[in-house]
């Protein structure tokens, strides 16, 4: 198996989650965020595979696709793996890795995948705006003053048709999930094909918002895998409670991860800088 791990800090926690994740059955290949400059900190070894020109990771940005797309790359270059997963150097598992390995050998062939089919009514416009309009790299910030001019933008440009994009390269059914997901080898390397043969499919995306929650799902749900795909990532994620979306998991959250995260592998997310003792605890008990 392989883990792509996207991280940009603390890279005392990084080590602590690879050491916990190394098996004779894992490699591991990070992205490390250009800009967080912590990569000579973070424990190299011979099953530890660093993207050597990584990106400078933006929320919301083409980035986010881009460095999941240049450790597939990485990957392809090493070898062929059973199963590719996915997760944040702020990631921890919550099982052994026994476990983890007993159920995808189990499972061989299957493609977990968090998904659902657009347009989703909970959000604006479907959802569709997330493609449907152009995007200034300006207008794209967690800036509250920026979110407000850019959903007056957007509202603008979906009220008026002649304002949308093309999304001729785009297929007919488009999906939206979670892009922490664990996928097959040949899914994985369908993907790269994919976009090496759909330079629209890139374009339109270079320019979206938040993107690669649909990204993904849409080649993976348009592709022959489609069948094989199971609507669940193994992943515990708290979006509910806060303040932090998702929230920061903290020792006060203990019990429920134990229950409500029953049946997960990983949890996401934790941070030695909010809770060290969460972090220690669940490394000793996994």
């Amino acid at each position: 198996m392989a883990y792509v791990i996207l991280c940009h800090k603390n890279p005392e926690q990084i080590n602590l989650l690879i050491d916990r994740l190394s098996d004779e059955h894992v490699d591991f290949f990070l992205h490390v965020d250009k800009k967080s400059g912590i990569e000579e900190q973070i424990v190299h070894r011979e099953h530890i595979h660093f993207v050597k020109d990584p990106v400078e990771v933006q929320w919301g940005h083409y980035s986010q696709i881009e460095c999941i797309l240049k450790g597939f790359e990485l990957i392809k270059q090493q070898g062929y793996y059973n199963y590719i997963h996915i997760i944040s150097g702020q990631d921890l598992p919550l099982v052994s890795n026994g476990t983890i390995v007993e159920f995808f050998q189990k499972n061989e062939g299957k493609e977990f995948v968090k998904y659902l089919q657009l347009p989703n009514e909970a959000e604006m416009w479907g959802c569709y705006y997330r493609v449907s309009v152009y995007y200034p790299k300006f207008l794209v910030s967690r800036v509250k003053a920026v979110s407000e001019v850019r959903n007056r933008y957007i509202n603008l440009v979906m009220s008026v048709p002649w304002l949308k994009r093309s999304l001729k390269h785009l297929p007919d059914k488009l999906y939206k999930g979670s892009n922490w997901m664990s996928i097959t080898g040949e899914c994985m390397e369908y993907i790269l094909e994919f976009t090496r043969t759909s330079p629209g499919y890139i374009r339109l995306f270079k320019n979206s918002f938040c993107g690669d929650e649909i990204f993904f799902h849409s080649i993976i749900l348009n592709s022959p895998f489609k069948d094989n795909v199971v609507n669940e990532i193994k992943r515990y994620t708290d979006w509910e409670t806060g303040p932090e979306f998702p929230r920061t998991l903290r020792a006060v959250d203990y019990e429920r991860i134990r229950t409500q995260g029953q049946g997960s592998f990983w949890g996401r997310k934790f941070d030695l800088d909010v809770d060290r003792s969460i972090v220690e605890d669940l490394l000793q008990k996994g």
